[in-house]
């Protein structure tokens, strides 16, 4: 067995070999590097109980399951796994994680400067990981299970946009440098289609690069999930065509086979919008013009359950938080109550 202690700001490694107890210094490294330090001793001293598949091991299995299964929401995955949990977390043998471990990890992204929210979707990120790894029978247990995510407080409302905003975004696609060439316009106009397609039926943009001209009919447009291809949900829906969506559509049915937006990787696409975003002088993202979809939709009394299905929201507490944009009328009548 090998073991660790502490004094001052110094670790020191112990186990026995040869029948003799043996030390060595780790110097001023961290609780988790020490036991990591540890774990290492222990395998290399024959003890095969723990000996298990490492963090880094197993992770790429689930990386390439992920990839497979959620194909829309890997490329964030894969980004959380190669650039955080995977340096910190990758020697260490699965049933081995700790609390230590974990806390460590989170007050490091915090003085990293990392959001509250952020270091949440990573330590769900983690969890997922472990879980799988107990349903896949990989682990017997998950040792971190109890272990919670910091708190997040931050609450503010979705940014969205008004219709003079839009404006301004779409003539800020077609703003072109005087030494553009003909060909480079021609590529870069379907990105202001796209963005007011997008504006004008909340599809996420994994959805948007997705849909093909067979699922665009007469009057809908038909969100598919495909294992190819999956909703956020894993489930369908459809999608009335309004004035602004017809217009979109008509000027990107050029070539009415195959795709109906250009096949850019999705980080591609988001980078083309915060540049049009730039050039109007506005905040924000591409996952705004969904925002913007329902807010207006709810600003228009429709109401909230019929926006969730137009929106695909899973939970109705999600379209809740567009509820505070319910035209004034409607909150008067319901002031209006004196029962």
């Amino acid at each position: 067995m090998a073991g660790k202690y502490q004094r001052g700001k110094t670790w020191t490694l112990t186990w026995v070999e040869g029948g003799k107890q043996q030390r060595k210094s780790l110097g001023a490294v961290t609780e988790a590097e020490a036991e990591a330090a540890r774990i290492a001793k222990e395998q290399s001293l024959g003890n095969r109980a723990i000996s298990g598949p490492t963090f880094a091991s197993w992770v790429e299995d689930y990386a390439l399951w992920h990839s497979r299964t959620y194909p829309d929401s890997y490329y964030r995955i894969a980004q959380i796994i190669e650039q955080h949990l995977a340096p910190h977390f990758g020697r260490s043998p699965l049933l081995t994680l700790s609390r230590a471990q974990v806390e460590e990890y989170q007050e490091n992204r915090a003085k990293a400067g990392a959001a509250a929210g952020t270091i949440v979707k990573e330590m769900r990120t983690l969890q997922a990981i472990m879980n799988r790894a107990v349903e896949r029978e990989v682990i017997d247990r998950n040792p971190i299970a109890k272990v919670a995510a910091p708190r997040d407080l931050a609450s503010r409302p979705p940014r969205w946009y008004s219709k003079e905003e839009l404006a301004a975004i779409y003539r800020a696609a077609l703003a072109f440098h005087p030494s553009t060439t003909h060909a480079d316009r021609e590529l870069c106009e379907p990105y202001r289609w796209t963005w007011q397609l997008l504006a004008n039926t909340g599809m996420r943009r994994a959805e948007a690069l997705h849909l093909q001209w067979r699922d665009v009919g007469a009057e809908e447009i038909r969100v598919v999930s495909t294992p190819e291809a999956r909703t956020k949900s894993g489930k369908w829906r459809a999608i009335p065509r309004s004035k602004g969506a017809d217009e979109s559509l008509e000027a990107l049915s050029a070539r009415k086979i195959g795709y109906v937006i250009p096949q850019v990787a999705p980080v591609s696409l988001s980078r083309a919008f915060s540049h049009a975003l730039h050039r109007a002088d506005l905040d924000g993202s591409i996952h705004c013009l969904r925002h913007t979809y329902i807010s207006h939709l709810v600003m228009a009394g429709i109401p909230l359950r019929t926006v969730q299905v137009l929106a695909g929201h899973a939970s109705h507490t999600t379209t809740e938080r567009y509820a505070h944009l319910a035209p004034s009328h409607l909150r008067a009548a319901i002031s209006a109550l004196d029962l």
